[in-house]
């Protein structure tokens, strides 16, 4: 019989790989062997200020990036040659999450918890196959982004100050916040489903088909591969979500000998009803480099994004942002800082300005 093995994190803090989906990986503080059966536990905390000028005045925030929230994740897994089963559990521990708090709000501890994934899936020869709650084919379509600073900006531009209230000419309150005119578009998120994806093919490409509660189903198409000193990451996908008809997707490219990047981003919604298809589209350009600091890569990225009918018919929303991150490898830590700026208007009122700045960084173990 082949010995249990059970290894702790040193003080080092070298990071043991795992990942369910082959673009996320993770970092481990117990990982438990016995034969075919393997047992990991890790997670990740991620704090960050952000302070907030709404035009009239100014607020700083104690926060949970939304961008990558703070969890805790365990998976246990059987491999028997080319299957394998297994199942994850994955829980997200957000404290005043930067999606949440307001200027009327600064304190958000009330929905500390919530289930991210509690699933069962089987790999084999000829797909994978997974139920429960989980990623629909969809989820995080409209997201590929290899740039490296996807902590700081990325194609949700919202999630950094979501529940930001927005000023009218006057410098009063509105009714409106900065979530109801900057949505990405993703898919069907993280659901009741179930999901099949298809082994590669083409040289990098991988479909992928789900099921999920409230009809929400969906099909999505990626592609992971190399052309000369390029990484090219995309995908697409067509989503049934709760009150609309979704077409979404995003690629990103990376060149390997600069460290150059460039990602687009773009979706739009066919509404059951109001009359109108709200849309977004996003554009980035970064640089990654290794040379800058020892402690690990450092990327800088710039983006743009353009939304239209979002929350109002007629409404239109852009922002900016400029991001750094640093990686510091044998401390399994990135530290990142940057700023922000909303502006939108609708065919009545034409909003202050938001501007933003965000510093924070995100601990994996």
């Amino acid at each position: 019989m082949t010995p249990l093995r059970i290894s702790f994190a040193k003080a080092t803090l070298a990071p043991l790989v795992v990942s369910l989906i082959p673009a996320v990986s993770q970092a481990q503080v117990i990982k438990v062997e016995d034969g075919g059966f393997t047992f990991t536990f890790g997670g990740q905390i991620n704090r960050a200020f952000l302070f907030a000028d709404d035009g009239v005045d100014s607020n700083a925030f104690f926060v949970d990036n939304d961008n990558s929230s703070t969890r805790l994740r365990a998976q246990a897994e059987y491999d028997f040659g080319d299957y394998a089963i297994g199942t994850v559990i994955e829980y997200e521990f957000e404290f005043s999450s930067s999606n949440s708090v307001s200027q009327l709000n600064s304190d958000i501890s009330s929905s500390v918890s919530n289930e991210r994934k509690f699933e069962i899936y089987a790999d084999t020869p000829y797909g994978s196959f997974a139920y429960g709650q989980g990623d629909s084919a969809s989820n995080g379509v409209s997201e590929v982004d290899l740039s490296g600073t996807a902590l700081g900006n990325y194609s949700d531009v919202g999630l950094i100050a979501g529940s930001q209230l927005l000023r009218d000419a006057g410098g009063a309150f509105t009714g409106n916040d900065i979530g109801d005119f900057f949505g990405n578009f993703d898919g069907n998120s993280r659901i009741e489903r179930f999901r099949y994806d298809t082994p590669e093919f083409l040289n990098g490409f991988t479909a992928s088909v789900s099921f999920g509660e409230d009809n929400r189903n969906d099909i999505a198409l990626r592609y992971n591969g190399t052309h000369g000193d390029f990484r090219v990451r995309a995908a697409v996908a067509y989503a049934e979500t709760l009150n609309a008809d979704r077409i979404s997707g995003s690629v990103s490219a990376f060149h390997t000998p600069t460290g150059l990047n460039v990602t687009f981003a773009s979706g739009s919604d066919d509404l059951d009803a109001g009359g109108r298809d709200p849309g977004f589209n996003y554009i980035k350009f970064g640089y990654q480099t290794k040379d800058l600091i020892k402690a690990g890569s450092t990327s800088f990225a710039i983006d743009y994004y353009d939304g239209q009918d979002q929350g109002v018919a007629g409404s239109s929303s852009e922002s900016i942002s400029l991001f750094a991150v640093q990686k510091v490898d044998k401390w399994n830590t990135e530290f990142y800082a940057g700023v922000r700026t909303y502006d939108v208007e609708t065919p009545t009122v034409d909003f202050q300005n938001l501007d933003v700045a965000f510093i924070g960084a995100r601990y994996r173990f």
